[in-house]
């Protein structure tokens, strides 16, 4: 979430992670606030942080590829490590950098991927509405840039399998009541699927709670398959990510196990 950002910090970090693991190194960057009002205000101190989105992008761009113009205000301050201080040790630039990623949950998101020239990550677990809309204003629009030649999207959802498929949306409604609370500003902290049954809920907090559970791919290894495959042939991105879902650790690695087995992956 970028605007929770300083871009030079962010700047730096990727720079670090990539001479970790060179080459290895996605960056996603969101504009929404990712916690409440409070907590928002708390690590932005600008009213105006979503919508400056687009030119912290450039500003994050500027210090990874230490090319602000001549006369930026930041024109001599550097990211370090990045290409200002491989050229001052006289040795040669990183051949690699973080790939850069739009996300985002709406239309406001695709078009800044498009405009940019960046691989777009909608996420589904989120919001649902607009993303084949989104999709198509990011296909449409899209403009090619040094970075990547053609639109390249991606779409993720939570997802949880069981062999019992009453179990598996037993535990997807663990994370969709860390979803209402986390609304109520309330801990975030998982309840397991028998604490969220006895919850006393209003019609309206049962309402959410159903949403976030049905929002999520739950069934059988071969039923949860079959959606992520209905959700691919329906967006057309490159890559469906699956938001591991579940109660216990035990069944959030079920889940991995179970998919995997099911399209033949090898165990190591």
């Amino acid at each position: 979430m970028l605007p929770n950002h300083v871009p030079l910090v962010v700047a730096e970090q990727m720079g670090m992670l990539d001479a970790l693991a060179p080459g290895r190194i996605d960056l996603g960057l969101g504009r929404a606030p990712g916690t409440d009002g409070a907590t928002a205000a708390a690590l932005r101190r600008n009213q105006t942080a979503n919508e400056e989105f687009p030119e912290q992008i450039a500003e994050l761009l500027g210090f990874m590829e230490n090319n602000f113009p001549q006369g930026h205000p930041y024109e001599d301050v550097h990211a370090v490590p990045g290409p200002w201080q491989a050229d001052e040790n006289r040795v040669a630039r990183s051949a690699t950098s973080a790939d850069i990623w739009i996300l985002g949950s709406s239309t406001y998101s695709a078009q800044v991927a498009a405009r940019l020239g960046r691989p777009y990550a909608f996420a589904l677990q989120f919001g649902g509405a607009d993303v084949l809309n989104a999709l198509r204003i990011y296909r449409e629009n899209f403009r090619p840039s040094r970075y990547l030649a053609e639109p390249y999207s991606l779409v993720s959802i939570g997802a949880i399998a069981d062999e019992n498929p009453a179990e598996a949306r037993r535990q997807s409604s663990s994370s969709a009541m860390a979803m209402l609370r986390m609304f109520q500003r309330k801990s975030f902290s998982l309840l397991p699927p028998e604490g969220v049954a006895a919850f006393q809920a209003t019609s309206q907090e049962r309402a959410i709670i159903e949403e976030y559970t049905d929002r999520a791919i739950h069934g059988t290894a071969a039923e949860v398959a079959a959606g992520l495959e209905e959700l691919h042939a329906q967006t057309g991105v490159d890559e469906v990510m699956l938001v591991v879902q579940g109660y216990s650790r035990r069944s959030q690695a079920q889940t991995v196990e179970l998919i995997a087995d099911h399209y033949g992956m090898p165990t190591n």
